[in-house]
C-alpha cells in the first residue's frame, strides 16, 4: 500500500495545477477522496487493534505487579512494542492524509 501512495503522491506532485480543465479537476478530486476513503479505512483497521493491545498491555502489567511474575512482564512488553508499532504506522498514515488532503484543497481553489 505504501508504494502505491508514494506513485501516487509523486503523480500528483507532477500535475500543472495552472492548466488542469474542469473534468480533470473532478477527475483528481475522486480519486483523491477514494484514497483518503482507503486511508480512513486502514486508519480505523489500525487503531481497534492498537487500543486492544495498550489495554493487554496494562492488564499483563497490573498483574506483573501484583505478582512479580516475570512471564507477565515479557508479556507486557510484547505488547507493548506491538502497541508502538501499530501507533507509528498509524502516525505514518495521518501524514499521507494530511498530504492528500492539502491536494484536495490545492483542487478546490482551482
Amino acid at each position: 500500500m505504501e508504494k502505491r501512495l508514494r506513485d501516487y503522491l509523486r503523480h500528483l506532485e507532477k500535475i500543472d495545477y495552472d492548466v488542469i480543465s474542469e473534468e480533470e479537476i473532478w477527475e483528481e478530486r475522486e480519486g483523491l477522496e477514494l484514497r483518503l476513503t482507503e486511508i480512513h479505512q486502514e486508519m480505523l483497521r489500525i487503531l481497534v487493534p492498537m487500543c486492544a493491545f495498550l489495554i493487554c498491555a496494562c492488564i499483563f502489567l497490573a498483574a506483573a505487579f501484583n505478582g512479580f511474575y516475570i512471564g507477565n512482564f515479557i508479556a507486557a512488553g510484547v505488547c507493548g512494542l506491538v502497541t508502538l508499532y501499530l501507533a507509528l504506522t498509524y502516525k505514518n498514515l495521518f501524514a499521507v492524509t494530511k498530504q492528500l488532503c492539502a491536494y484536495v484543497d490545492k483542487l478546490t481553489l482551482k
